[in-house]
This record gives C-alpha cells, sequence and structure tokens, in this order.
C-alpha cells in the first residue's frame, strides 16, 4: 500500500493534503509517471475499498477519478505515446 497522503510543488516547502484531492475515503495503492510527460501521474487505489483509476495532468492538482470493475494488477505507460497505457488484470477484463 501507498502511503502517499500529501503533494508538494516547492521540493516539500509546503505540502497540501492529498485526499482533498482524491478523496477522504480512498486509499491509494501505486503512483505512476508518466516517462514522456512528467506532469501526467497515474493512481490506483486499493481494490479491498474501491477499484478505481486516477489520472491527473496537471501533477496532481487535480485528478479525473474512474471507477473500475475489475482489479488493476500492474500498469504501464507507453514509453512515447503519453495517452496510451497498457493494464494487467487477473480478472481476464
Amino acid at each position: 500500500m501507498l502511503l502517499l497522503n500529501y503533494r508538494s510543488t516547492d521540493y516539500g516547502t509546503t505540502y497540501e493534503k492529498l485526499n482533498d484531492k482524491v478523496g477522504l475515503k480512498t486509499i491509494l495503492s501505486y503512483l505512476y509517471v508518466c516517462p514522456t510527460n512528467k506532469r501526467k501521474i497515474m493512481l490506483l487505489t486499493d481494490p479491498e475499498i474501491e477499484s478505481s483509476l486516477l489520472i491527473s495532468s496537471d501533477e496532481g492538482a487535480t485528478y479525473q477519478k474512474y471507477r473500475l470493475n475489475f482489479y488493476i494488477q500492474s500498469l504501464l505507460f507507453h514509453p512515447k505515446q503519453e495517452d496510451w497505457i497498457l493494464a494487467y488484470s487477473q480478472d481476464q477484463k
């Protein structure tokens, strides 16, 4: 489980609570940063609570939340196309 509760935009001088952006009851499991666009971030939530994918295009200032009906075990950004991802699930969905 990822213990990510805060984000900083000034190299750690100040912090902003991340749960205010993604939901108070959201438990984050994984964080992915796009290799071609460092402003693009994806977060996976704990599937035991809620299976969701959260995507940010502004370094985590805002997120778009997508609820999933399956559990993503692994996720990769495409090395050149920032809007393409590859996800793996044992649920075969």
